[in-house]
């Protein structure tokens, strides 16, 4: 059997402050702003290969301004969140969803379970979810019997509640 608990999953989140040249017009220059988010991304995720940053052209270089960066981190897309905190164009880089290693979310599952409990996350070695949404496992006990156990993310931090077990 398995009891709902709440506790963090993996805490992967990074706010940090990078200062990206503007260019002409008052615009953020989009190619060294994605080199820089590269550089701001790698060191939190140093077991993930950063292939590409694509941030959007025309970001307007004003205080509060923000952008969504798509980081492809081998077969991950994660998302990063950047905001300008000033007119120079000196920004913070936030993710927008929880990147929770398959086998944190298995421990969890399983160091809740009342019984001893083989569980499986599914195939991919990183579960990538904005808060709020929701990820399946299989829990296989030793008598053969299986529970389908709902993990919901709660924020980027990966944080995560049990919600339901089937």
């Amino acid at each position: 059997m398995l009891v709902a608990v709440s506790a963090a999953v993996l805490a992967v989140v990074a706010l940090v402050a990078v200062a990206p040249s503007a260019g002409a017009a008052g615009v953020v220059d989009h190619k060294r702003l994605a080199k820089q988010v590269a550089t701001v991304v790698a060191p939190v995720y140093p077991d993930l290969h950063i292939a590409a940053v694509t941030c959007p052209k025309g970001i307007k270089r004003r205080a509060g301004a923000v952008a969504v960066c798509d980081v492809n981190a081998g077969p991950l897309s994660l998302e990063m969140k950047v905001t300008q905190t000033d007119r120079k164009g000196n920004v913070t880089v936030e993710s927008t969803q929880a990147v929770i290693p398959k086998a944190a979310a298995e421990a969890f599952v399983r160091n809740s379970a009342t019984l001893p409990a083989q569980v499986d996350c599914g195939p991919d070695p990183y579960l990538v979810r904005p808060p709020g949404t929701s990820f399946a496992c299989t829990a296989t006990f030793s008598d053969g019997t299986r529970q389908q156990v709902m993990v919901a993310v709660k924020d980027v931090a990966g944080n995560a509640t049990i919600t339901q077990v089937l």
